[in-house]
């Protein structure tokens, strides 16, 4: 396929100008009258010593000499404006594209990432804060994928603490195990709740959760056998809602891995000098890198997140020899990982450069919208259910032919899955699930009809009759066409620029632009109905623009139906 920006670049001659730094200033113009490349001259001035609307000038001119794929070159007050040759820009494009799938350039080729998300609070529920982490984390997962990483999911589970000293010890007080086996977490969590109520009258029973604990540290049997059966019951629930949302993880492995391997960590901080004590808890200090102080272990001897991140980060590197891993977590974790990189780059370990916080702003709920389920948090598996249920109601209307039941499944999913990825992850949203299943604006339902509507528009056509037919390009050259065109060209270039950026919402923003635009192509030009030439080249079009979608849309995490 044309690198329009190289054939550019080879064009100008001028002394003292890197072609590759000449290259990088050619842009993509987002105005049609100034053409569809366009070279500033402002910076050649001062090695040239004449102005730029002169330099502009001048080159225009030189241009215009050579052999060229342009239709025309302009010079206007100091740019380069380049117009490409529709019908045959149309032509290359069309002759690239694989019939049956999207051509990725994979810049990444044989490299490994390791991501960490979801990081599922096993003591808990999976709530309403779970979903920015999990659906981001996913995102940004097949995103790098797509482009040649080896991607290792990893759902960094809270399996260990105080909070599992007080689920066995409910258990214990109250727990029926033929309750807990037909109802499961649902029967475990009631549990851990009545003991957090009947705590706040029987401080007592704060104390034994401690020694239940204690006695789960020290490898007290029934204690270890309570623990394990409530974990696979937690996990198990887990994983049946990250499978709802089409997530699944390669490693499982929480912080009870990492508990008795706290020493070592201790150990090698003492090694490198870097650890001081501070009225009896250890420490490294990072003042003088603005990082403040990095507590590692609490006077009572109890090890804290950053160590076990440390120990994990040390593990991840010798099992996967990552070339770069990825964390995605709330935004006000930003100190630890950067004292965690810094902590781990003082200890030598060059890997700690390849560390990247993948950070993401808060999810809420509007008021009423969805109620929580007994006075907990908004729990994810509720807000599946609802925006499912809902999604029926939305989609019963669409037509007697569509299986309501996947339509809705699709649909319901999708917009939850779409809510963290429409918006720069930094940012603060709220989850309106109204809003969320509009067919109208800038939401997923909107694209998966877009794709249903180009799907509907292909099934219509007997497409064996167009095999062997020329295409008229000429028919594709209008600006909504040939603008369309241009998007479905550079979207190899926009998953690069999501994947550097670890940015979901700029796929997001890309798939909802390429879709009004294939909204506007089909309401101004007619498919079915026109000769064959004309018809093939708007089919070519049509299933470019099938095909761009539903990969964009699955690297978003959001599937796709023919009927809607």
């Amino acid at each position: 396929m044309l690198d329009y920006k190289k054939i550019i670049s080879s064009l100008i001659e001028l002394d003292g100008v890197d072609k590759n730094d000449l290259e990088k200033l050619i842009t993509e113009t987002k105005e049609i009258e100034k053409g569809d490349y366009s070279l500033p001259c402002f910076s050649f001035a001062k090695v040239l010593r004449k102005n730029p609307v002169e330099i502009a000038n001048i080159l225009c001119e030189q241009i215009k000499q050579k052999y060229h794929p342009f239709s025309s070159i302009e010079a206007v007050n100091g740019y380069l404006n380049f117009f490409v040759d529709r019908t045959k820009f149309c032509e290359d494009y069309f002759d690239f594209c694989d019939n049956n799938e999207v051509i990725y350039l994979k810049p990444y080729q044989n490299k490994t990432m390791v991501i960490d998300y979801c990081s599922a609070n096993l003591a808990k529920y999976l709530h309403i804060g779970h979903l920015a982490t999990t659906v981001i984390g996913e995102s940004v997962a097949r995103i790098n994928e797509a482009l040649g990483y080896k991607v290792v999911r990893l759902n960094y589970v809270g399996d260990w603490g105080t909070p599992f000293g007080k689920m066995i010890a409910a258990y214990r007080l109250w727990g029926d195990k033929q309750d807990i086996i037909a109802r499961g977490v649902d029967a475990v969590q009631d549990l851990y709740i009545r003991f957090a109520k009947e705590a706040e009258n029987n401080p007592e029973l704060e104390q034994l959760a401690r020694d239940t604990f204690k006695a789960l540290e020290n490898g007290d049997k029934e204690t270890v056998e309570i623990y394990k059966w409530i974990i696979d019951i937690t996990i198990d629930e887990t994983k049946r809602i990250t499978d709802t949302l089409g997530i699944t993880f390669d490693s499982w492995r929480g912080e009870s891995y990492y508990n008795n391997k706290m020493d070592d960590v201790i150990k090698m901080l003492e090694s490198k000098n870097l650890l001081q004590t501070s009225q009896g808890a250890k420490i490294v200090d990072l003042s003088d890198f603005g990082l403040n102080v990095c507590l590692i272990q609490k006077s009572d001897g109890t090890s804290l997140y950053i160590t076990r991140d440390i120990c994990a980060a040390i593990d991840r590197y010798k099992t996967y020899k990552f070339d770069k891993m990825v964390y995605v977590t709330a935004v006000q974790q930003k100190l630890h990982f950067e004292q965690l990189k810094k902590v781990l780059s003082l200890c030598g370990y060059d890997f700690s450069d390849n560390i990247i916080h993948c950070a993401y702003g808060m999810i809420s709920l509007p008021e009423g919208k969805i109620a929580s389920r007994k006075g907990k948090q908004a729990l994810l598996k509720d807000i599946l259910v609802e925006a499912v249920e809902s999604a029926k109601e939305v989609v019963k209307d669409k037509g007697d032919e569509l299986d309501i039941d996947e339509v809705s499944e699709v649909v319901g999913i999708g917009a939850v899955n779409y809510c963290p990825l429409k918006v720069e992850k930094v940012k603060d949203t709220v989850f309106d699930l109204e809003k969320a299943l509009s067919f109208e604006g800038e939401t997923s339902p909107y694209m998966q009809y877009t794709y249903a509507r180009a799907n509907n528009i292909l099934e219509r056509i007997e497409l064996k009759n167009l095999c062997g037919v020329m295409p008229d390009y000429l028919s594709i050259s209008d600006d909504i066409s040939f603008e369309l065109i241009k998007n479905l060209k550079n979207f190899n270039n926009v998953v690069i620029s999501a994947c550097e950026q670890s940015e979901p919402s700029i796929i997001s923003r890309y798939l909802i632009d390429i879709c009004k635009l294939f909204n506007r192509f089909y309401h101004q030009n007619k498919v079915a109905g026109t000769s064959p030439q004309v018809m093939s080249a708007r089919v070519n079009l049509t299933m470019q623009f099938s095909k761009v979608l539903k990969e964009g849309l699955r690297l978003l995490n959001i599937k796709v139906t023919q009927k809607m």
